[in-house]
């Protein structure tokens, strides 16, 4: 098909008048061709949806069969559809026997041409009135694609106790061998796109398998963490940072349609969002909480009060702020280690969407990593060496990947690399130039701090002596507002770095300790961990997230 007939599709259907990106249109172009799997990769707000909509929608005499994780996300896109006039419907375990019925009713009735899209969970693959509808559709050649999105969301499955509802779709792979697949996702990590690889029996061959995908590098975010181990980072200085980025000069406001610039606070349990938006709302800021544990007319209308400006800032749980679709997010903080480098990025996705200046903070605390050493991880190990049945091997193995993707976060947190380049070497991507993108290239920039050049003048100027006291009033400060951000410790380090430097001219025959020289790090028990960065907080919240995934 050539571009001026997709060109015109895409204005009929969603009304766009171009495409958001070439790799778009090229993933467009050749998923039309039905002869190969396709796998999509794009980053929130570059298309990915629209990547198989639109074929979809173009075989306009076939229907193609969406399954998604998330109940919350099918909702979303099937409310979208109806926007544009779009005939969806949805199965899942929340769907009642008579809706069932009459869903499936219809599609195997010949009527097919009414419904162009039929979403459901994982779950319901496996199920006999699903199976008895595939194998109708196939035998009327009336399927034009099955397609995996939120592919990302995967991590639910293969490190939780429902990995294997998506075995079925291997099994489904295999009865509809001729039928293409399409594999979405905003961006998995190497292991969930293998895990879904082997599941579907998809074969690493490009002539098969042809693969989509576009840098993970978002330049319109900012990131940067607030670390401190003393007492807690302080609801002040939350509230300070919340208004100086929403309610700043210098934000990005937008269009008057757009609304206020809005904002997502991720917390690790439903007690921690109400307890925070209790916190913050006293300190003046325009916030409630969200989660699974309301009612559902709460939740909608706290929902519905978020998307038009009511509440400017919402605290969530991580499925829960998943839910949210609002292009001006200009702030997404993370009250806590966030749980994986993957689920970070997904999360922090949400800001930005417009494509406009944005900002992405983590909030926590030494204590809230100090399980994640290499003491533990060998005790993982060790267990994971110890065990033989086949049962107890999974859990331990499990154990020991949730451990390492915690460990990666932490890595993220307290290093020194580049935020961006972090990320991007985690999904194996290209590199792309932060320059000051984030707290790390920033602090290391020139023109920020001073840069070394700017340090060895002022040791010059100042004296060694009076340069030390004032690097520690200066430490002394940031100990005394319970503040020390990844900027700060960069800044010292850079005078350690020069101190060093100096101690070494006047002797050089210094000698470096070996690890031998050092005591073991203590090992820090998972009890003792405290998963909040808040002393105002509940300090042991063992009620975890509960919010729940689709099921049977």
């Amino acid at each position: 098909m050539d571009n001026k007939s997709l060109l015109k599709f895409l204005r009929h259907y969603f009304h766009h008048s171009d495409f958001k990106n070439e790799t778009q249109k090229t993933a467009i172009t050749t998923i039309l061709k039905r002869n190969s799997d396709v796998f999509v990769s794009f980053p929130s707000g570059y298309g990915r949806s629209i990547s198989y909509l639109l074929p979809s929608l173009i075989y306009w005499n076939k229907m193609a069969i969406v399954i998604i994780p998330l109940l919350s996300r099918i909702t979303q896109q099937i409310n979208n559809l109806r926007r544009f006039h779009i005939n969806a419907e949805v199965v899942s375990s929340l769907t009642t026997p008579a809706e069932k019925l009459r869903i499936y009713g219809d599609l195997q009735s010949g009527t097919v041409a009414h419904i162009n899209f039929l979403y459901v969970t994982p779950d319901q693959v496996s199920t006999l009135e699903f199976k008895l509808l595939v194998s109708n559709l196939m035998k009327n050649k009336k399927l034009s694609y099955i397609i995996v999105d939120e592919a990302h969301c995967e991590n639910q499955w293969i490190y939780g106790q429902k990995n294997t509802e998506y075995h079925p779709l291997g099994r489904l792979k295999k009865d509809c061998k001729d039928i293409p697949w399409i594999v979405a996702t905003a961006t998995a990590g190497v292991d969930v796109i293998d895990f879904l690889r082997r599941v579907l029996y998809i074969r690493d061959d490009p002539t098969c398998f042809i693969k989509f995908s576009i840098p993970v590098f978002r330049p319109n975010i900012y990131y940067d963490v607030i670390q401190d181990d003393i007492f807690g980072i302080s609801i002040p200085h939350l509230t300070k940072y919340l208004e100086e980025y929403l309610n700043g000069d210098n934000i990005y406001r937008g269009a008057p349609s757009a609304g206020r610039p809005s904002g997502l606070i991720f917390c690790k349990t439903r007690q921690v969002t109400e307890q925070l938006a209790k916190d913050l709302k006293e300190n003046g800021i325009s916030i409630a909480a969200y989660h699974s544990g309301l009612e559902q007319t709460e939740r909608n209308a706290v929902r519905n009060s978020f998307m038009k400006g009511f509440y400017q800032v919402l605290t969530v749980t991580s499925l829960s702020g998943m839910e949210i679709n609002k292009p001006s997010i200009r702030v997404v903080v993370h009250w806590g280690l966030p749980s994986s480098i993957s689920a970070y990025y997904n999360e922090t996705g949400q800001a930005g969407k417009d494509g406009h200046p944005a900002r992405c903070r983590i909030f926590l605390t030494k204590k809230s990593t100090a399980f994640y050493n290499e003491i533990n991880e060998g005790v993982l190990v060790t267990e994971m060496n110890s065990v033989y049945t086949m049962d107890t091997i999974q859990k331990t193995a499990k154990r020991f990947l949730v451990f390492l993707h915690s460990r990666y976060m932490k890595d993220y947190c307290e290093g020194l690399k580049c935020r961006h380049k972090f990320i991007s070497e985690y999904f194996g991507d290209v590199k792309m130039e932060c320059i000051d993108k984030c707290d790390i290239c920033s602090a290391m920039s020139n023109d920020f701090y001073g840069g070394r050049s700017s340090i060895r003048l002022e040791l010059l100027q100042m004296g060694m002596s009076a340069y030390i006291k004032n690097i520690c009033s200066k430490y002394q400060e940031l100990e005394k507002n319970n503040l020390l951000t990844a900027t700060d410790a960069l800044n010292i380090i850079k005078v350690c770095d020069q101190l060093v430097k100096a101690n070494k001219a006047c002797q050089p025959e210094a000698t470096v300790k070996t690890l031998k020289d050092h005591k073991e790090p203590k090992e820090v028990k998972n009890v003792d961990v405290e998963p909040l960065p808040s002393s105002s907080l509940v300090e042991n919240d063992d009620k975890k997230d509960e919010d729940s995934l689709p099921s049977s």
